[in-house]
């Protein structure tokens, strides 16, 4: 212990231990990291290994040879190709080994030989990587068809995938077909499993046949899905419930007597009712070929039919209102034709009517051809064996014929109406002209009237000559009523406005005496009114009543102005 404590007290010695250190910790730096990057080396390469390794060449192969023993020009291809594969999996079986001593090797720290080992699984695994790309490469152009197929089986799976959602979302309206789409979809997925063994056998050319069964049946569930639900609409809502308004209204229409038989309505019903028995059966089925030009063809047939059925409806309407209205017609001209035979003999020849008689007769033939022709419309009418849509024409054009008729008799009845009247109102007219005379001579004769003038006895001698030139004219045989009614006019304008004018100078000679009378409780006590009045007297005896009127007023107003025609109105009144 001593000897060695005689050493450490050397400053050489630790000088040396401590450089002996130092080297010791640097080897073993330079070892580690040698060691890392060894080891780092040896991780790319076994995950370049691990990478090429992935590359499922055995169930390739596999799959290449079952294809070549189907296709006989890739036996030779593949037979060739065995070969590259066990030297590719020689060489990766070597690799492998290779990668695992390598492993050992570093953890041995035996470097250098590490070093050595990695650069040649280097070009091993690169020879690998080489082997297994060309490999590779030639199986899948191998299995290229198959690769295919599968994608096209997958694109058919998504495609169906996404019918069945539709169809599950849709349901309710399918429900008429759904047994139908429950056997498609189990169908398809029967024909996708049989695709698959196909494909996993290799035999393309079945697999090929099934795909082309699952396009058709694709098809056939997207036809079904594009389709039913609007069909099953108009085949189980919209045609029944337009045949049921049809029945009813067929119903309603044949409790009201109308001929419908030509419309042959039941047939049509009952050919409509079967063939959408068969067409919902076909929908049943999935089957929608011909269906929807059907149900166009059976909603065209019903409106058709709802339209006639209105229509005769509409017509036998029109048909028993004209009906009703051709008889009243006729009744009417009848009665008018009787009353102008009584009249037309009683009055033909005191009003000048012998040139009417043709037309009465011709108005006769009309009425005689008409009452020919409306018993055989009539039956036909009652019979009910004929369509009104028929026989409203008859009607409208007997009621047309009735129309004219009864437009021309009536003429004529006004005609022997308006003589016959003009006759009574000219009587009547010169019964009241009559009077208005002796009315305007009884008014001159009470008041007295000093004077007149000579116009006034001339217009009195025309207006009496006016009422014996009407008396005459009504007297007449024949009677003018064209010129009685044009002198009867003459007269009422002359007399009455002869009475208008007498009616006025009464007036006037009323307010003269009136004035006079008044103004004479001032004649004593002022001259000039006395000596005006005078005036206005001296005018009224000359028949001047007008200026008489004035001169008595003017007086009146000096005394009482303002105000003298109330006083002289009371005056009047109290006298």
């Amino acid at each position: 212990m001593s000897v060695i404590l005689k050493y450490l007290s050397d400053i050489r010695v630790v000088i040396g231990l401590a450089a002996l250190i130092v080297l010791i910790m640097i080897l073993l730096i330079v070892q580690r990291i040698r060691s890392s990057k060894a080891r780092r080396q040896l991780e790319d390469l076994e995950d370049r290994y691990n990478t090429i390794k992935k590359v499922p060449l055995s169930f390739k192969l596999n799959k290449a040879v079952a294809i070549s023993r189907i296709v006989p020009d890739a036996m030779a291809k593949v037979t060739n190709m065995k070969d590259d594969f066990d030297k590719a999996e020689a060489n990766l079986k070597q690799i492998g080994q290779a990668l695992a001593d390598a492993e050992d090797e570093i953890i041995a720290g035996k470097l250098k030989k590490a070093k050595m080992d990695l650069e040649d699984l280097e070009a091993s695994v690169a020879l690998g990587e080489q082997q297994v790309s060309t490999l590779d490469g030639f199986l899948d152009s191998i299995l290229e068809k198959e690769e295919a197929q599968r994608q096209e089986a997958n694109e058919y799976k998504n495609r169906f995938r996404e019918l069945k959602e539709r169809a599950n979302a849709n349901r309710g309206q399918l429900s008429g077909a759904w047994e139908t789409i429950e056997q498609v979809i189990s169908e398809t997925e029967r024909m996708f499993s049989n695709c698959e063994d196909w494909m996993y056998a290799s035999d393309f050319e079945k697999a090929n046949a099934e795909l082309a069964n699952i396009d058709q049946s694709l098809h056939r569930f997207e036809a079904i899905l594009n389709a039913v639900p609007s069909l099953l609409e108009d085949a189980r809502g919209v045609v029944p419930k337009m045949a049921e308004v049809v029945h009813h209204d067929y119903t309603e229409a044949y409790n009201r007597n109308v001929y419908l038989k030509h419309l042959q309505v039941e047939q049509n019903l009952t050919v409509i009712t079967n063939g959408l028995r068969n067409d919902l059966e076909q929908l049943k089925s999935g089957d929608s070929n011909g269906v929807r030009e059907n149900l166009d063809d059976y909603k065209e047939r019903l409106t058709q039919l709802g339209e006639q059925i209105r229509r005769e409806c509409d017509a036998f309407d029109q048909m028993h209102a004209l009906a009703n209205d051709n008889v009243s017609m006729y009744k009417e001209a009848e009665k008018n034709m009787n009353y102008l035979d009584s009249q037309y003999s009683r009055l033909s020849g005191r009003f000048g009517l012998d040139g009417m008689d043709t037309r009465l007769n011709n108005l006769k033939q009309e009425l005689a051809g008409i009452a020919s022709r409306m018993p055989k419309i009539y039956t036909l009418v009652q019979e009910n064996q004929n369509p009104a849509s028929g026989l409203v024409g008859s009607m409208k054009e007997l009621n047309q014929d009735l129309t004219a008729l009864n437009e021309s008799i009536s003429g004529v009845r006004a005609e022997i109406d308006s003589a016959a009247g003009g006759e009574e109102r000219a009587r009547k007219q010169l019964l009241k002209l009559q009077v208005i005379m002796n009315q305007m001579q009884v008014k001159i004769a009470k008041y007295k009237l000093p004077s007149i003038s000579k116009q006034y006895d001339a217009d009195m001698r025309k207006a009496n000559a006016y009422l014996t030139h009407l008396n005459d004219l009504i007297n007449a045989v024949p009677l003018n009523v064209q010129v009685l009614n044009s002198t009867l006019k003459e007269a009422i304008d002359f007399i009455y406005r002869l009475y208008n004018n007498v009616n006025n100078v009464v007036a006037t000679v009323m307010m003269v005496e009136n004035t006079i009378v008044f103004g004479n409780r001032y004649r004593s006590t002022y001259a000039d009114i006395d000596s005006e009045l005078t005036r206005s007297e001296l005018c009224f005896r000359n028949g001047d009543y007008t200026q008489a009127l004035s001169i008595a007023i003017a007086t009146i107003e000096k005394i009482h102005p303002g105000n003298y025609e109330s006083m002289i109105r009371e005056n009047s009144s109290e006298a």
